[in-house]
């Protein structure tokens, strides 16, 4: 959420958590759900916070605890961070109260986790590929695009997600045939998945996801256009269009959008080792967690490229909340 990174940007919180803390960071929607050791942990300590979730509603928010699950303080107050530096330095005086024993190394011997929860654990596909992906709205003045200005708090940085491939996915996105000229579409699993997940104003807060009705045209192509034995590069055009009303002109939510960019696929690898793709387009409308957009259309950027393998990296995308329709499995 965007309030988050106001908090996590303050230097001297950033500070604090470099040499006081041991920052971590999960997805609420996942751990008051999972029924694994880890969600029970999760849990107890939310009810000691007295964050209840009746109904089995959010828990969100920032928890400061020891090891051993002792709340130390608890504040959903990402978007304040004077605020949230008063819950750290408290938790942090709280802390130093408890019995030594309590404080030193090791004190907390934490047991095997035991089997994760099938339903709420996502992990990236084997041998597949982790896009990073970025969205900003833009402004465009003598000849060039620039970073948007908007009235909402923390809109006007950057929000991040991933988009996952799996293998047989990057495989069927290799070109059949690695000539020069040769043209295809992008396979429709990996065309949808990105349109109806990826091509969406996040930047304000948790988007509203496109249904499959909201997309009116989507067009990907491929086109070779250098090859060797050792690597094929190709370029990608394409558009779509997304509204929430047949007739644009009713849409109360929309994106006219255009994508280009680059990959390069490497034949004795089987993977892509280059996926730089850009979308701009008209973006117009919001959910009831992106208020307030800006207003009319406006331009809206998603960009596109290869993650490595590090920790955060592998941070689920926020769609695959719903495993089955995130890989066309519905």
């Amino acid at each position: 959420m965007v309030g988050r990174a106001l908090t996590f940007a303050d230097p001297d919180i950033v500070r604090m958590c470099k040499t006081e803390f041991v920052p971590v960071a999960s997805d609420d929607w996942y751990q008051r759900r999972r029924q694994d050791a880890e969600g029970k942990f999760f849990r107890r300590m939310a009810d000691a916070a007295g964050k209840t979730g009746p109904g089995g509603s959010t828990r969100q928010g920032i928890y400061v605890f020891a090891a051993d699950g002792t709340v130390l303080g608890y504040k959903n107050a990402g978007q304040a961070p004077e605020v949230m530096k008063q819950v750290l330095r408290q938790a942090l005086a709280d802390f130093r109260k408890l019995p030594a024993a309590r404080r030193a190394p090791g004190a907390v011997k934490v047991p095997d986790q035991g089997p994760l929860d099938p339903t709420y654990s996502r992990t990236p596909p084997a041998g597949g590929l982790i896009v990073k992906a970025y969205t900003r709205i833009l402004d465009y003045a003598g000849g060039v695009y620039r970073k948007g200005k908007c009235s909402a708090t923390g809109g006007e940085s950057a929000a991040r997600d991933h988009l996952w491939l799996t293998a047989a996915e990057v495989k069927e996105l290799a070109p059949a045939k690695p000539a020069v000229g040769f043209r295809y579409p992008v396979p429709e699993k990996i065309a949808d998945r990105v349109t109806r997940f990826h091509l969406l104003d996040n930047t304000r807060g948790e988007p509203a996801l496109w249904g499959k009705e909201d997309v009116l045209a989507k067009r990907y192509t491929l086109t070779v256009t250098a090859a060797t034995a050792e690597a094929v590069d190709l370029r990608l055009e394409g558009e779509a269009v997304l509204a929430t009303n047949p007739d644009i002109g009713k849409a109360d939510r929309g994106f006219e959008v255009r994508l280009v960019g680059q990959l390069r696929w490497l034949p004795g690898k089987g993977t892509f080792d280059r996926f730089d793709v850009t979308a701009v387009g008209s973006h117009w409308g919001e959910h009831t967690h992106t208020a307030p957009a800006r207003p009319g259309k406006s331009l809206l950027g998603v960009t596109f490229e290869l993650a490595a393998d590090r920790p955060g990296d592998r941070v689920p995308p926020q769609a695959a909340r719903r495993a089955e329709a995130y890989f066309g499995r519905e």
